[in-house]
């Protein structure tokens, strides 16, 4: 099959798992709060909207995601090059795909840092926000099914270290330990912040490693 040459693909996760790292640390940022027993879920955290979040958490958070937005291009062309070129189609899909899920970030991180400017419409933003995730998760998500049905580059062990396989463990692990009466604690807020951004940048590692260990 007819793919990018190994080194530019290095290049391209490296930079990917950069970005997914900026972008991560908001996360983190983020998720570093008190939780309450009644929090779930990524965004409704009431710490958020109790006027004690420090103006300097949201300023460097979009500064982060600025960045880490930038460099997540290269993870775009890095998923879209494992596809094999006969698949045009679904190579032009999941890059289109991939193309929205950048352009969303930095608005999804600005919005996020700022939720709490925007208490009365609260409701109706998380609404439209989920929406913005269905681009994203058809990325991926072709991006998966082609890595299953043996389509791209790499084997298919390396399911263990896709996004949609970390994104799903990351943001389950929380409820499944308050589902435990585990007491919740800032750990679970930040692991299912940041869950995305991690999956991310743990597939653009693995995909840099399996790219050097195949060309040597």
């Amino acid at each position: 099959m007819k793919t990018e040459k190994p080194k530019k693909l290095i290049r391209w996760c490296i930079l990917g798992a950069v970005g997914c790292g900026f972008m991560a640390a908001g996360d983190w940022l983020l998720g570093c709060i008190p939780l309450q027993q009644t929090d779930t879920g990524l965004f409704n955290r009431a710490y958020y909207l109790s006027g004690s979040y420090g103006l300097w958490k949201p300023v460097l958070t979009v500064g982060l995601g600025a960045v880490g937005g930038f460099l997540y291009y290269f993870v775009v062309k890095a998923l879209n090059a494992d596809i094999d070129t006969k698949y045009r189609k679904t190579k032009i899909i999941q890059y289109l795909c991939g193309i929205f899920t950048v352009a969303v970030a930095l608005t999804i991180h600005t919005w996020v840092a700022t939720m709490a400017w925007f208490t009365t419409y609260l409701d109706g933003m998380l609404l439209a926000i989920e929406a913005m995730y269905v681009p994203m998760i058809l990325a991926f998500g072709i991006h998966f099914v082609m890595l299953l049905a043996g389509k791209t580059r790499y084997s298919r062990w390396m399911l263990a270290f896709h996004p949609v396989t970390w994104n799903l463990l990351l943001a389950a692990v929380p409820d499944i330990a308050q589902a435990m009466q585990m007491p919740v604690a800032t750990w679970m807020s930040v692991m299912s912040q940041s869950s995305t951004n991690s999956a991310i940048m743990v597939w653009c590692i693995a995909a840099a490693v399996y790219e050097r260990s195949h060309t040597q």
